[in-house]
């Protein structure tokens, strides 16, 4: 899913205007993105002069989820074996 960097975005509009579905508009001067509506097909990513629509892979929300503070992917991390005799 696209996200859009709202600090780099200046609402011009291109991105509105490339959705094939309608899934952008701009609110009190910056795109939004209806995920519900949005197919994923990136032509956003692609149109914007600012770069401020980005991967579902760079957004910062989905990474600390996903990665933890420590940077490892959960269910990554290494087991610690205590004295355990295999």
């Amino acid at each position: 899913m696209p996200w859009i960097k709202q600090n780099k975005c200046i609402g011009c509009g291109a991105c509105v205007r490339v959705c094939p579905v309608g899934a952008i508009s701009i609110k009190n001067g910056k795109a939004v993105i209806d995920q519900e509506k949005c197919i994923k097909c990136g032509k956003c990513l692609n149109v914007c002069p600012q770069e401020a629509i980005r991967p579902n892979s760079e957004n910062p929300e989905l990474r600390k989820h996903l990665f933890g503070s420590r940077g490892m992917a959960r269910g990554m991390r290494k087991e610690r074996n205590y004295g355990v005799r295999r």
